[in-house]
């Protein structure tokens, strides 16, 4: 075979994988928002209390647990929940010290095991009653 038809060949089979990446990341993407359509996810600081209000509510009442994580401290928060027949959970965590560099240093992440989707992630920011709610992010885990 000659050096041209290897590079034409090489060439064609590059071009159909990245069509083929970029549709399924499309499709990702898609299923992306119609996955956080179900969920609420939020971490509120309430000052007065020195609290971190972290809530979780699934509308399809279909996650069989979920593992909550506060990264970025000193010590990981770290508390597991079973809500087997449960839409969710609010849990309150101290935090005496607000962070030197902001609340981006400090992700709220939850690990979800759900009856429809499977294990997923979603990640957002603890942020105060007056600021806009940040975005919650998906991550797929695999099984």
């Amino acid at each position: 075979m000659s050096s041209a038809r290897k590079t034409f060949g090489i060439i064609i089979a590059v071009s159909i994988i990245a069509y083929v990446a970029l549709a399924l990341s499309d499709h990702f993407t898609n299923n992306d928002s119609e996955i956080l359509e179900h969920f609420e996810f939020d971490a509120v600081y309430l000052k007065n209390e020195q609290i971190v209000q972290i809530s979780f509510i699934d509308k399809s009442i279909n996650t069989k647990s979920a593992i909550l994580e506060v990264l970025g401290m000193k010590k990981t928060y770290h508390q597991e929940f079973l809500l087997e027949n449960e839409d969710g959970f609010v849990d309150r965590m101290k935090l005496n010290q607000l962070p030197e560099y902001g609340w981006k240093t400090i992700p709220v992440t939850l690990e979800i095991d759900h009856y429809v989707y499977g294990k997923f992630g979603l990640k957002t920011e603890i942020h105060t009653p007056e600021e806009s709610k940040p975005e919650i992010i998906l991550e797929q885990k695999s099984t």
